[in-house]
């Protein structure tokens, strides 16, 4: 393929939006989305990504598990009752289709599944209108599917059973134009360079769809200046998004490579940029730190990322623009979120979590946040999002950052002050925020001390302002960590499964334990227990005062 020459105008996008828009009031918009077959992709390639094969074998049974929601129609999944906008997301996406390829069998197997589930589709799809479906024509879910289907295009046309290649076609042409209609213009956050990945991918491989490519690219290179931070970090400020965007821009450079096109020098940039952060959000375990609506993930898969992005750079103490910090001694690593929560359009993964923090020790985690559900609809997906469900302090059981309805942040903080220090291998971390300032009069400040030798964590966490308002200092543990209370309640001694033991003093508070859940791990939820450090402000405010250190065997 020649090197495409990348237009940087984009000033048409806007309007070829608002003309999508008003083709489909109008009913039209079947007339912007006609066009020629377009002809297969210049060649096959293969997921760069593999499945999970336990949900591919449930798919071929009828067991769809998507969003960590199960659903077993009789007939088309697609006409599945009652299933919940999560599951339809994930369902439409086809994303699952690697899971499919991953489940075992013959090839011919995992084609007639595949094909018998896409021609499922495609005659769900006939009886609505063009790009009607909210859900399955959104901007980020008809991005997912055409690369899903691009993908695993010899999965879905190859074999004896292959009939379906005309249909996908027409149906993948319809697609690309609805995508040049609106992507970079529809979706927030993630989502819409998901719409544009998907556009780039199809302009990239179908011949008749070169034309778009410049164009693409461009819309490429500007989604990527706002959500890359100067950092590096991913500007909804969450691990997993940084792992799942870093994949996917990984993905299509490889792509880009293997056509022998010209690849973009902002997807090389990004990825150089993204890949020192998404180390810094490692535990010693391998996995994610659990912030905004991120679980562990798997650890084998992250080094892949890392691995075939040949990205060299060292995991930073610190990520300013994203508004994390780290602290590293010996063994332990603590990870403080130390930052405002992220502007529209943004914030749809933020969680009310001001100052809070997690510990690692080896291999170990010791204070957690609870982490993020499967089930992506629902009570959990509210709670998990609360202040009181991460290591940080509550005030009269308010969120720091209002969740609205929306699912987006309302009342926010007005600032959020960090100052760091570091001197002969000793950390100290100053931070403060202002989220409760306006509804109770009260300022938090947390101020962290790590020493040189890695088994000495000091803190203290203040409250200035306003008398008489109760507030909840909150440890979440590991589920593996056992805990039990000394006599006077002023200390607790944690234990690890390898027989590490912690010893946390307190002072300022009453301390007692509670039951938690655990979000981050394999299983949905996992029974945990957290510490309480509770109180009330006094004249002067609140100053609790604790210390995390390791027991010496003896």
């Amino acid at each position: 393929m020649e090197p495409v020459a990348h237009s940087p105008s984009l000033i048409g996008q806007e309007l070829r939006y608002i003309l999508a828009r008003l083709a489909r009031v109008m009913g039209l918009y079947r007339y912007l989305l006609s066009g020629p077959r377009p002809g297969a992709p210049s060649r096959s390639i293969a997921d760069p990504w593999s499945g999970d094969p336990a949900l591919g074998r449930a798919i071929a049974s009828g067991r769809y598990i998507f969003a960590g929601t199960t659903q077993t129609p009789q007939g088309s999944p697609w006409e599945a009752a009652d299933a919940p906008p999560g599951w339809l997301r994930e369902a439409h996406g086809f994303s699952w289709l690697r899971d499919l390829a991953a489940a075992g069998g013959s090839g011919d197997d995992s084609s007639r599944s595949a094909q018998a589930l896409v021609g499922l589709w495609l005659d769900w799809d006939a009886t609505k209108k063009p790009g009607a479906d909210r859900i399955a024509w959104s901007a980020a879910v008809t991005g997912r599917r055409v690369r899903a289907w691009l993908n695993h295009w010899s999965m879905l046309i190859g074999g004896e059973s292959g009939t379906l290649g005309p249909e996908i076609l027409n149906s993948l042409g319809r697609q690309v134009r609805h995508l040049d209609m609106i992507a970079g213009a529809e979706g927030d956050g993630e989502e819409r360079l998901t719409a544009i990945l998907g556009l780039v991918q199809a302009s990239l491989m179908v011949p008749a769809f070169h034309p778009r490519l410049s164009r693409a690219v461009g819309l490429m290179e500007r989604e990527l200046t706002y959500s890359i931070l100067p950092d590096g970090c991913h500007a909804t400020r969450s691990p997993r998004l940084q792992f799942e965007v870093m994949r996917d821009l990984v993905g299509l450079r490889e792509l880009f490579s293997e056509l022998q096109a010209e690849v973009p020098i902002c997807l090389v940039t990004a990825i150089d940029r993204m890949a020192p952060v998404l180390r810094f959000f490692r535990h010693g375990d391998g996995g994610l730190a659990l912030f905004h609506d991120t679980r562990e993930g798997v650890s084998a898969d992250i080094d892949g990322v890392l691995g075939r992005a040949d990205a060299k750079g060292r995991a930073p103490t610190r990520c300013p623009h994203g508004g994390f910090e780290r602290l590293v001694s010996g063994k332990l690593n603590v990870i403080v979120d130390a930052g405002a929560p992220p502007g529209a359009p943004y914030d749809s993964h933020a969680h009310a979590a001001p100052l809070a923090m997690e510990v690692s020790y080896g291999a170990e985690r010791l204070i957690v946040n609870c982490g993020a559900s499967k089930v992506i609809d629902g009570d959990w997906a509210k709670a998990q999002r609360s202040t009181a469900a991460h290591s940080t302090v509550g005030v009269e059981d308010t969120n720091a950052d209002e969740i609205s309805n929306d699912g987006r942040i309302g009342r926010r903080r007005a600032s959020t002050v960090v100052e760091r220090n570091e001197t002969d291998g000793a950390v100290w971390i100053d931070m403060s925020h202002d989220g409760y300032l306006k509804p109770f009069g009260v300022t938090h400040r947390r101020r962290l001390y790590l020493a040189p030798e890695g088994t000495d964590l000091r803190g203290e966490d203040r409250l200035e302002g306003t008398e008489g308002r109760t507030f909840t200092l909150r440890f979440h543990l590991h589920p593996k960590v056992q805990v039990s209370l000394l006599s006077n309640h002023s200390a607790a001694l944690l234990k690890t499964p390898s027989g590490s033991g912690w010893r946390l003093r307190v002072s300022g508070a009453e301390m007692s334990l509670a039951d938690s859940i655990y979000l981050g791990g394999p299983q949905d939820t996992k029974r945990t227990q957290q510490i309480l450090l509770t109180g009330v402000t006094g004249p002067e405010g609140a100053s609790v005062k604790w210390a995390l250190q390791r027991e010496t065997k003896r």
